[in-house]
């Protein structure tokens, strides 16, 4: 049951990058043939959208799914995201608002981490060329 879940997660995502590959060509004006190569406005143009889109990502994870992490009934999910939000001795409502507050800046690190590994080996891939 777990594959049929699997690779239908899978083919979804498949079918979400496939429609925004092509929705960014044709925002980004890739209507050259194939022969000849994009011009530099193209390039920064995505990457303005792919900082845009980490941006959106991050404040998805600090205000929508941080302060519902507790909800998800996976103990691995809620290890993940709790870790490190230690109790330091505070009260308990006070306590439950810091570790909502660390979790939501866990998922801003997890979402900023990501963008900013993908520029820079992006970045180093083009200093190579």
């Amino acid at each position: 049951m777990s594959g049929i879940i699997a690779a239908a997660c899978t083919g979804i995502t498949w079918c979400f990058c496939t429609a925004t590959a092509s929705l960014c060509s044709s925002w980004c004006g890739n209507d050259k043939p194939s022969t000849v190569p994009p011009s530099a406005t193209s390039g920064r143009k995505r990457s303005v959208i792919l900082l845009a889109l980490s941006v959106v990502i991050a404040l998805i994870y600090q205000y929508a799914l941080a302060p519902n992490y507790n909800k998800i009934p996976w103990t691995y999910i809620n290890d993940a995201w709790s870790s490190g939000c230690d109790d330091n001795g505070s009260s308990s409502s006070n306590n439950a608002e810091l570790r909502e507050v660390c979790s939501g800046n866990a998922g801003v690190y997890r979402a900023s981490s990501a963008a900013f590994v993908f520029f820079i080996i992006f970045g180093i891939a083009a200093k190579c060329k």
